[in-house]
């Protein structure tokens, strides 16, 4: 991550930027869920589900404690980077190591919010791109934003596709990642 990817997806996406990861990951650094954590200090009253159904997949939100204010491009680069070096140690078997330096390095709350993936349980945007990361043999460490229009809701599926192009990039649905991953034996 860079901040020059942080100030892009900023200026060009405009929703949150979020860490992404896998529940199992998290749990093996002492993460949960926001809404887990919520309920067992006795705010139920403010627990509800979304729309959607399930409970949302923030965990908690961190910053680097070397960064300046946390919120800046390069204080979420960093913080960003360190958190993929993390994922990738619990990739690796070291996961003692790793929630060592997750505890050294970070403090909450910050800037960056981890969001927990419960892949083949759900299949959000979260989960999506954790899909998306098996399927490339990558570790599940991996940062999301929605895109927004300037009426402050979602972007046209012609709009997206037009980014698309214009980025060189391809554009699939989410019914076709899963249909994929199945395919696979992945989910």
């Amino acid at each position: 991550m860079t901040p020059s990817t942080i100030a892009w997806m900023r200026k060009n996406a405009g929703g949150l930027i979020c860490f992404v990861t896998e529940d199992s990951v998290g749990k093996q650094l002492g993460l949960d869920f926001m809404s887990d954590l919520l309920r067992k200090v006795g705010f139920n009253g403010l627990v509800k589900r979304p729309g959607y159904g399930d409970d949302p997949a923030f965990s908690i939100y961190v910053n680097h404690v070397k960064t300046a204010t946390g919120i800046r491009d390069r204080d979420r680069a960093l913080t960003i980077t360190r958190l993929a070096d993390v994922v990738k140690m619990v990739n690796e078997g070291r996961a003692l190591d790793a929630r060592k330096i997750f505890y050294d390095e970070f403090y909450a709350p910050g800037h960056v919010p981890i969001l927990l993936g419960r892949v083949g349980r759900r299949f959000g945007h979260t989960e999506l791109s954790l899909i998306l990361s098996r399927m490339a043999g990558i570790p599940p460490a991996l940062v999301i934003v929605e895109m927004l229009s300037d009426d402050g809701g979602a972007l046209s599926k012609d709009t997206v596709n037009k980014i698309a192009s214009e980025l060189g990039t391809a554009l699939i649905s989410g019914s076709e990642i899963v249909s994929e991953a199945r395919r696979r034996g992945i989910i």
